[in-house]
């Protein structure tokens, strides 16, 4: 049953709060688009200094990533109930958290409390940012029925399509870039505090108990929309974290290169996905299964044969730009299920549970591939699994 949501009357009107929670999303996504994937290779990196081979190094940075996801899958059904408090407690604690996260992996990589720590520094940046996740309920629903309003507008995707270039270049061209860019992230987060005061608190009534919700995860009748997140699950963290640290040891552990990767694909996704889409339904060749499919799984296979940077953008510009919205992730979204347009009900929190068990499942294949066969065998089957996945939320789409 759906939620319902008390509003505040005293609080900020419907407009303004709209465009508190816009200039708040475009401040936290710039900061994390920039240091989200530069802070996993700055783990995968380390892993493989003080690991016995790089393969050992991918396997830990995916257990540690795994991690992260059981942290959310644990703490959704908790901070879901807690939205009956206000979410904008919820939303700022989320924030916090994640900045800290940030912070304390700085500080272990710029040795402040000794390279003993750093193990536990790493479990609780990990475990930060799973607690993060499942603590930040966007409330988009509510706002964008009052207003009307679009989320934003395609020069401020471009901007934020920018941060991993400049993140790039924040580590090769300055002296501990690496640390300025873990904290000039978690500035940049803090900072994005300060449009929620003006947000519209809302309400929100979770009926479902802590164990009943793992309960419902398993209900025959919940199956169809907890394993289409299972399997977006899979294929984002296959993009967001093995694809990443794929184009950086193509491109010879070059940071400058992945930034320009990152961002080149991005820029072209945002300028050219709405023409070719477009151009697909107007020959009406997006109905058919066989073609959804393809393009589903097609991307995949060629990430499996690429070995150069060229060969990098070319195939995340196919990616995105072929595959259908309801079944590609948005590069610049967090593959949150909140992030979609909705705000938080109880099936919502399903589909976050399913979504972390997705990632989970993924990062143990990619673990045990590394530990029992090599870095590239490795790849290759995270890959063809989440080919697999894609494939099969084409199909169960339609």
């Amino acid at each position: 049953m759906r939620s319902f949501s008390v509003r505040e009357p005293r609080l900020a009107s419907p407009l303004l709060s709209a465009r508190a929670l816009s200039l708040h999303r475009f401040l936290f996504r710039f900061a994390f688009a920039g240091g989200n994937v530069f802070a996993w290779v700055f783990v995968f990196q380390y892993f493989y200094i003080v690991e016995p081979s790089i393969a050992d190094a991918l396997a830990r940075t995916a257990l540690l990533y795994a991690l992260s996801q059981i942290t959310t899958c644990l703490a959704t059904p908790y901070t879901a109930r807690l939205l009956r408090f206000g979410a904008r407690r919820l939303f700022a604690i989320a924030i916090i958290v994640s900045a800290t996260s940030f912070v304390v992996l700085g500080a272990a990589f710029g040795g402040f409390w000794g390279s003993a720590y750093t193990p536990t520094s790493l479990a609780l940046f990990a475990i930060g940012l799973g607690f993060y996740r499942a603590c930040y309920w966007i409330p988009y629903e509510v706002e964008i029925q009052a207003t009307g309003k679009s989320r934003g507008g395609i020069f401020a995707e471009m901007f934020i399509a920018l941060a991993p270039v400049l993140a790039g270049f924040c580590i090769v061209a300055i002296v501990f870039g690496t640390l300025w860019l873990l904290f000039i992230a978690a500035a940049l987060m803090l900072f994005s505090l300060v449009p929620i005061f003006y947000l519209r608190d809302v309400h929100e009534k979770y009926s479902w108990g802590y164990r009943e919700t793992f309960g419902r995860l398993v209900e025959p009748a919940n199956r169809s929309p907890v394993l289409a997140a299972l399997f977006e699950g899979m294929t984002g963290a296959a993009l967001l974290l093995f694809w990443p640290l794929a184009i950086f040891v193509i491109t010879g552990w070059s940071y400058g290169m992945l930034g320009i990767i990152l961002s080149v694909t991005f820029i072209l996704a945002i300028l050219t996905r709405s023409l070719v889409r477009k151009g697909i339904r107007r020959v009406h060749l997006h109905k058919s299964n066989l073609l959804n499919v393809l393009f589903a799984v097609t991307p995949w296979a060629f990430r499996a044969l690429v070995g150069t940077p060229l060969g990098a953008v070319a195939v995340d510009s196919y990616f995105y730009t072929t595959t259908p919205r309801r079944i590609g992730l948005d590069p610049l979204t967090f593959q949150q299920a909140a992030d979609a347009g909705t705000y938080v009900d109880e099936h919502t929190a399903l589909k976050e549970m399913a979504l972390s068990l997705g990632r989970i499942a993924i990062c143990a294949v990619g673990a045990i591939a590394a530990l029992t066969t090599s870095l590239p065998a490795a790849f290759i089957l995270v890959f063809f699994c989440a080919a697999s996945a894609s494939a099969a939320t084409a199909l169960r789409s339609h």
